[in-house]
């Protein structure tokens, strides 16, 4: 998961970081992606780079502050990023991105890149941007380029998206799905989190947003240096776990008598 989310993150991350909006926060978001990365390699769960990636520095590299203004921090710190992605290099030539996108041939880089931008045209939308004078992100991936993507890597119009995405909406409900036992997990720094279930629709549809919580944060491993709120909310997931197994189980015992 860990190495999904530095790929997908890392182009834009890349732009961010040269840019004189990055702020040291965000030097320390992903620190601690690449920190759980490593905690997980060293419980051997399966995790790895790549056989071209070089090692990741030990665990505590980021223990204090990289100063975004600061050149070496900043050189030292897209070197983190490269590595996390696998490559050497990373190039920002809209056209490259574009021919790789459109490549179906075996790739050791960017896995999945080609199909989840499929997935996006063709049902969720779900693309990230950065509009807002205050964000601390690159503007550059803004709503009309990357629809342009859809366009010019599977010839899909905007219109075509638009009526994709709806059509989903449709289907599964949107944010008012009609579930029955859902718990809808959220970190409230995680960008897609306005997509989602934010408020509680019901006892059977309950919903959780974590303070300062970042994509999929509560499906990793426990740490020492979680926060209280992520730990909290782990509690409170495991809580409406331990109900609805219990109601299940009550429920089956009745049918038997």
């Amino acid at each position: 998961m860990t190495v999904w989310l530095a790929r997908w993150l890392g182009p834009l991350l890349l732009v961010s970081l040269w840019g004189l909006s990055a702020t040291a926060s965000l030097l320390r978001r992903l620190g601690e992606h690449i920190q759980q990365f490593q905690e997980s390699s060293a419980q051997g769960l399966g995790l790895s780079l790549g056989p071209g990636a070089a090692a990741l520095p030990k665990v505590g590299w980021l223990e204090q502050l990289l100063d975004p203004f600061n050149v070496s921090d900043r050189r030292s710190f897209l070197q983190i990023v490269l590595h996390s992605l696998g490559q050497k290099c990373l190039s920002f030539s809209r056209a490259e991105t574009v021919a790789q996108l459109r490549s179906t041939e075996p790739q050791l880089s960017g896995v999945g890149d080609r199909q989840w931008l499929y997935q996006t045209c063709t049902e969720f939308g779900f693309y990230v941007t950065c509009g807002n004078p205050r964000c601390p992100f690159s503007q550059l991936p803004a709503l009309p380029s990357q629809l342009d993507l859809c366009e010019k890597v599977f010839g899909l119009s905007a219109l075509s998206v638009a009526q994709a995405v709806a059509q989903t909406n449709s289907y599964y409900g949107g944010q008012t799905p009609g579930a029955n036992q859902v718990l809808f997990v959220n970190g409230d720094i995680d960008p897609w989190h306005v997509l989602s279930v934010t408020q509680a629709l019901g006892s059977s549809e309950s919903a959780l947003l974590i303070r300062t919580g970042s994509h999929c944060l509560d499906m990793a491993p426990e740490r020492p240096s979680d926060s209280p709120s992520l730990r909290l909310g782990r509690q409170n997931i495991f809580q409406q776990l331990q109900t609805w197994l219990k109601l299940a189980k009550e429920s089956q015992v009745k049918g038997e008598v």
